[in-house]
């Protein structure tokens, strides 16, 4: 009888524990619930809509709808920002199209295969009273070689620092060559002094024009004779 009873103690203690826990679970959610609407009190969802003009207040002005751009006014502006349309532009493009059309086209005509201008021998260059020339060209064997003479028709004798006559492709890259004639001092006296300049022509390669260069020890004299055709 003792053990009944005890057990309906236990059974009603554990029922109202669970009845004041739910009713505390209610009460907390009606009570988030009522503070929650209260907060979000003159809080609207925004509208969206591109062309809705509806509703008095001044927060709800009229907005223009998606406006899409014409293709051509599209290109039209790019080409504006470009500069594609600038006429002292485009001018300027021409011209200096027809500048290297022109130049190619005299290039051409002087040599139809390579359009690189062929010099006539004898070629002369000449810097304060020294000449430099050269006379022959010969490619026949497996050196190109090249007959050159200088004369000194100054005043006063030229000292050359080096013994060789630079020679550079048309590239502008030093190309080795055997000088061999070169006089260490040029005296002012009107006569020749020939000098031969030999190139291996596997130091060529695909060069088709050289230019010879010759200074003297101060550096003051610059002679140079460019576009000698190897080929």
């Amino acid at each position: 009888m003792k053990k009944s009873i005890k057990g309906d103690r236990n059974l009603l203690l554990t029922s109202m524990l669970l009845f004041f826990m739910l009713a505390a679970g209610i009460t907390s959610g009606i009570i988030g619930f009522i503070s929650g609407h209260e907060a979000l009190k003159g809080v609207t969802q925004p509208d969206i809509r591109p062309n809705n003009s509806k509703g008095g207040t001044s927060q709800n002005l009229p907005t223009k709808g998606l406006e899409l751009l014409q293709e051509k006014d599209l290109i039209a502006n790019v080409k504006k920002q470009m500069g594609a349309e600038d006429p002292r532009k485009n001018n300027q493009q021409i011209k200096e199209a027809k500048q290297q059309a022109k130049a190619f086209e005299t290039a051409v005509a002087n040599d139809p295969k390579a359009g690189i201008p062929i010099a006539k021998l004898p070629i002369i260059r000449a810097d304060q009273g020294i000449e430099m020339a050269v006379k022959s060209i010969d490619s026949k064997s497996n050196n190109v070689r090249f007959e050159v003479t200088l004369v000194n028709r100054g005043s006063q004798a030229v000292n050359f620092a080096q013994s060789t006559i630079n020679v550079t492709n048309d590239r502008s890259q030093g190309i080795s060559a055997n000088t061999t004639g070169l006089p260490k001092s040029l005296l002012a006296n009107g006569k020749e002094a020939k000098i031969m300049l030999s190139i291996p022509k596997t130091a060529l390669g695909k060069v088709k024009t050289v230019s010879l260069q010759l200074t003297d020890a101060d550096q003051k004299l610059q002679l140079e004779i460019p576009g000698l055709l190897v080929k």
